[in-house]
């Protein structure tokens, strides 16, 4: 199992962005010197008061720090880009990234930003989805026409193309049934949500499964699974330490709209102690071998993304994690 980071660029309002911007580097230099597999940013517009760092510019200046390591976006939201624009873009990046570029794209799920596009949010899905075939023909053909209801190009080719052949891997994160099954057909993986539980995400397995199945597809190769994760020598203060800063991350998600797009219980009137129960793997570092196996054994996730670092938490221990979970977790999941 390959262990991915998903940086939290999302900041507090008082927060000093040049000194954020830095912390990230470091992050991202102690994750590679660790022996991680990936580091993931994501995509959010008009998050004010709080700041947010926007994932292209930024993703192509970790990609400097990243050695080896894959970067990918977690999630670009498609029916907000012109793909054109996208394809352009991340055949950049992937050779900024020397072909080790995973494109994440999602369908958003915040009113506030479909209106500040003067996008149509009921159009969402089918935009996605000629977005994402317009994407997949610009990376790997010539004089590509299309005329679809949203995106119309007629006889044009891209330069350059992305470094990797036939293109990049494009993975879909979604978190309702349908849009799972959707994953399936569309995506060369699927990211599944760390709001949702893990027991209703055993149950999606399945869906997405039977959909690829459905398609003609064979399984996919890989399947990517998001988790809140916070490590520490002993469990009180992994708890201290961590929970705190993922309750106002979360406070952030249940604002904007998010547990509404997911199956089950989503968390959001629920407390602390059990929003945190079967959702977020926080804990010594036996405790977290236990739990990232689990999601191994049990899932079939063959990536983990986990996240380390919450809004106004302290640099010095999201460093502390990191190093923590590479020297003494990443030996025994892999």
């Amino acid at each position: 199992m390959k262990i991915g980071v998903f940086l939290g660029t999302q900041h507090p309002a008082d927060t000093d962005m040049r000194r954020a911007f830095q912390d990230h580097l470091e992050q991202t230099r102690a994750l590679r010197d660790a022996g991680y597999d990936a580091v993931w940013v994501g995509q959010h517009y008009l998050t004010y008061p709080d700041q947010f760092f926007q994932t292209t510019p930024l993703l192509a200046r970790l990609a400097a720090e990243a050695g080896e390591m894959t970067i990918g976006t977690n999630l670009l939201l498609l029916p907000l880009c012109n793909p054109v624009d996208v394809a352009e873009q991340y055949a950049t990046m992937d050779i900024i990234a020397g072909g080790r570029l995973i494109l994440g794209v999602g369908l958003g799920y915040r009113q506030q930003e479909y209106d500040a596009f003067a996008v149509d949010r009921v159009t969402r899905t089918r935009r996605f989805e000629e977005a994402l075939d317009l994407l997949k023909r610009l990376w790997t053909e010539d004089h590509v026409t299309f005329d679809g209801r949203f995106w119309r190009v007629k006889d044009v080719s891209i330069r350059p193309r992305p470094l990797q052949r036939p293109r990049p891997p494009i993975w879909i994160g979604a978190a309702a049934d349908p849009a799972v099954a959707r994953a399936a057909r569309l995506g060369d993986a699927w990211i599944a949500t760390s709001v949702t539980t893990f027991s209703a995400i055993k149950a999606q397995v399945e869906v997405y499964r039977r959909a690829r199945a459905a398609a003609g597809l064979p399984p996919a190769a890989e399947y990517a699974k998001c988790v809140e994760l916070y490590v520490a020598e002993d469990r009180r203060r992994a708890f201290e330490e961590s929970v705190p800063y993922i309750a106002a991350k979360y406070r952030s998600y249940y604002s904007w709209g998010m547990g509404k797009n997911v199956p089950g219980e989503s968390g959001e009137s629920l407390a602390l102690e059990d929003l945190a129960r079967d959702r977020f793997v926080i804990g010594t570092p036996d405790d977290v071998i236990r739990e990232c196996l689990r999601h191994r054994d049990e899932l079939g996730v063959t990536h983990l993304i986990v996240r380390f670092n919450f809004p106004g938490m302290s640099q010095a221990n999201v460093l502390k994690a990191i190093r923590l979970f590479g020297k003494e977790v990443i030996p025994a999941v892999r």
